[in-house]
C-alpha cells in the first residue's frame, strides 16, 4: 500500500480525493478536493518551474531529505528561495538521519536574506 493510499484510508476518504499524489506520468486527485498531495522530488521541481511561489501549497514537507539526490538538493534550495519571498510557507524537512542542526542553519536565515 502506498503512503497515499495509507493516508487516505486513516482519513476516511477514497483515493484520489482529499488525498492523492503525483508521479512522472501520473496525477491522482482534484484540483479543487485535494488537500494532502504526495509528489515525487521531480514532479516538484516541475511545479516550481510552472509556479516559482508554489502558490497553491501552504505546507511542504521533503521527507528522506538524509538521502542528497540532486534533485532533493535542488528542491531544498529552491525552497529556501521560495521561503524569501514567502515566509507563512512552512517547511517541514525530515530524515531518521539528518543533520537537524545542519538544515535548521541552512533555512535559519531565509527569510531575512
Amino acid at each position: 500500500m502506498s503512503v497515499s493510499a495509507r493516508v487516505a484510508e486513516e482519513r476516511g476518504s477514497a483515493l484520489g480525493g482529499e488525498v492523492g499524489y503525483s508521479i512522472r506520468f501520473e496525477d491522482v486527485g482534484d484540483p479543487v478536493r485535494t488537500k494532502i498531495r504526495f509528489l515525487t522530488d521531480g514532479v516538484l521541481l516541475r511545479e516550481m518551474a510552472e509556479d516559482p511561489l508554489l502558490s497553491r501549497y501552504s505546507v511542504v514537507l521533503v521527507d528522506e531529505a538524509h538521502e542528497r539526490a540532486l534533485t532533493t538538493d535542488l528542491v531544498l534550495g529552491l525552497l529556501r528561495k521560495i521561503q524569501r519571498r514567502r515566509p507563512n510557507l512552512r517547511l517541514v524537512v525530515a530524515s531518521a538521519t539528518l543533520q537537524a542542526a545542519e538544515m535548521a542553519a541552512f533555512f535559519e536565515g531565509s527569510s531575512e536574506q
